[in-house]
């Protein structure tokens, strides 16, 4: 728990700045990943993590209800900003990752970018994500994971003590193998970086197999 509540209290600060911080990595890097996360989303959608809600320009069509989570009020203060300023229809729900608010099931669409290296716990979060999509439903992960080339990898394992302390962020978790863990089947849609950042459609695993027990 302290470490989430230390997590909030980072993006609780950085709210106002968050989108400005991210600069040419956003515009060169993230917007092409975006525009395509945002073109797989349909139904009713949940997005966990949503932060100042970047990807709402870049939903599809085919979304009927839009729904955001996220650890820190600021960001879905600048979220539910955004989805206004779009006409989005567009609900916003301060939540943990780990423990979200919503009935088994709820969901066509569960998606979360760009978060699972920041969760204290990851895989609780999956759990979570599985829980609420519905069985013939999807859960679409944009993540920057460990990356396959070793060169790169050993960069990213040296810098994330730095990242970790500055923004909780990890950069060198193996989110997708983590994924797979738990027995969603994953299939990779899109990555750049040599893998370190990956775009996956994962169908959720059968609810007998999602547990926290899972974890153990």
């Amino acid at each position: 728990m302290a470490e989430t509540e230390r997590i909030q209290r980072i993006y609780d600060e950085r709210a106002a700045s968050y989108d400005r911080s991210l600069g040419i990595i956003e515009h060169r890097l993230l917007g092409p990943m975006r525009r395509a996360y945002g073109s797989l989303l349909r139904g009713d959608t949940l997005e966990v993590a949503i932060g100042t809600g970047l990807n709402l320009p870049f939903y599809s069509a085919d979304v009927t209800r839009a729904v955001g989570s996220d650890l820190s009020n600021p960001m879905l203060v600048q979220a539910d900003a955004r989805a206004r300023q779009l006409g989005l229809r567009f609900a916003a729900v301060q939540a943990d990752a780990t423990e979200l608010p919503f009935r088994d099931a709820s969901f066509d669409t569960v998606a979360i970018s760009l978060a699972l290296c920041t969760i204290p716990e990851p895989a609780a979060a999956l759990v979570e994500l599985a829980r609420v999509c519905r069985q013939d439903g999807r859960v679409v992960l944009l993540e920057h994971v460990r990356s396959t080339a070793a060169p790169l990898a050993l960069v990213q394992r040296a810098l994330s003590p730095m990242q970790v302390r500055s923004q909780g962020c990890h950069l060198d978790r193996d989110t997708i193998s983590l994924a797979q863990s738990l027995g969603f089947r994953c299939q990779v849609v899109a990555s750049r970086l040599r893998d370190a950042v990956r775009l996956v459609i994962a169908q959720p695993p059968q609810k007998s197999r999602v547990t926290l027990a899972s974890l153990r």
